[in-house]
């Protein structure tokens, strides 16, 4: 697999949040302890004071943030438990850059990229988990009397970061916080109403739009599981519904009134129970079962024609309907598929056809 494909199945997988949030917690974890690694160097070459606790503090926040990327990745179990360690490593960390800024105040600037990083990667609301701490560190010891620990930190006090440095830090952290939640508050919105969109195509495109049952395109999928798990089911009960002489009805009484006869039959047949009712077209039905044999498919499909031919309809109260079923078990072996298991289906209900009308036949496979 090359680079650009690897590129491109990144791409198109971060419109799913169970991919997406995984990936930026792993590259947050690996900037954390980049961050924490090129900032270390520096305090253990050159420390004034020979203390190396920031440095310490670095290198820990180094090799906790790189265990955290390696479990994100390799322990996908925890990974919600990953994210948080990471969320709260986050505050204890850039809390304390706060505190200790570095020589010149270098290590401040790092602080000023938590909003981003908190909201792209963990969301809205952990996102205002991980950076509205942060700020409130940073108030605390910019703006109150802990800001004389400042002084306390450097040989010269005169190095400690001045009022106009912190006004800087606390506005443009309080900016890019702002411009982080609405950026991720866009993203979401875009999200949700892209999924919605995604959601209404997938169900229309799998869904009669008259009936509201599954169409061609989901029997095929609903018969493809199956040839999948052949494991776990033994025999497929398939039954062929075909409403007797449908033309007629629309011919002599309008066709809204035939959408009213084809919705009143898909209404009785999704009321077996563990029945998967399909519309395959006009005015046919394909009604599956797991799992079950002649006798119980049998009675099924008696109970269908008899609930069919007692309904009535109140805009034509003398108005009568039949339908002739077709009826085939098929063991669930190599030679099961789509076009063997509707054929079989369809010969059923040709053979219940030319044993005349509202009747209910079962094929000889």
């Amino acid at each position: 697999m090359n680079i650009k494909n690897v590129a491109n199945r990144v791409t198109d997988n971060l419109l799913n949040d169970d991919f997406r949030q995984p990936f930026l917690v792993g590259v947050l974890s690996f900037l954390v302890a980049l961050i924490s690694f090129i900032s270390a160097i520096p305090h253990f070459i050159d420390d004034p004071d020979h203390t190396y606790v920031l440095a310490i503090i670095l290198t820990v926040s180094f090799v906790l943030s790189t265990t955290i990327l390696l479990l994100t990745i390799f322990v996908k179990k925890y990974r919600n438990l990953w994210r948080h360690f990471l969320m709260a490593l986050i505050i204890v960390l850039f809390g304390y850059c706060c505190w200790d800024g570095g020589p010149q105040g270098f290590i401040h600037l790092w602080v000023l990229l938590i909003p981003a990083f908190s909201f792209v990667t963990f969301g809205i609301y952990e996102g205002f988990i991980t950076s509205v701490p942060t700020f409130v560190i940073m108030i605390l010891f910019f703006w109150t009397p802990l800001n004389q620990y400042l002084k306390i930190m450097y040989t010269n006090p005169d190095m400690a970061p001045s009022v106009d440095f912190r006004l800087r830090m606390t506005l443009v952290y309080l900016v890019g916080l702002l411009l982080g939640f609405l950026a991720e508050l866009l993203r979401f919105v875009a999200a949700r109403r892209l999924k919605e969109f995604t959601d209404h195509y997938e169900y229309v495109s799998m869904h009669d739009s008259l009936t509201g049952l599954a169409n061609q395109n989901l029997l095929a999928k609903y018969l493809e599981d199956i040839s999948n798990n052949k494991d776990k089911y033994s025999n497929l009960g398939c039954l062929f519904v075909d409403v007797d002489a449908f033309k007629n009805v629309n011919d002599s009484y309008g066709h809204l009134f035939g959408n009213a006869v084809l919705v009143k039959i898909a209404e009785i047949l999704k009321e077996e129970k563990n029945a998967f009712v399909c519309r395959w077209g006009g005015d046919e039905y394909v009604v599956c079962f797991n799992d079950i044999d002649d006798a119980q498919l049998m009675r099924i499909g008696e109970k269908y024609r008899t609930s069919i031919s007692a309904s009535t309809f109140e805009e034509h109260p003398k108005f009568h309907i039949t339908v002739s079923i077709g009826a085939v078990i098929l063991p669930i072996d190599e030679s099961f598929n789509f076009n063997h298991v509707l054929d079989l289906a369809d010969k059923a209900n040709r053979t219940a056809k030319n044993k005349g009308k509202d009747n209910v036949s079962l094929a000889d496979i």
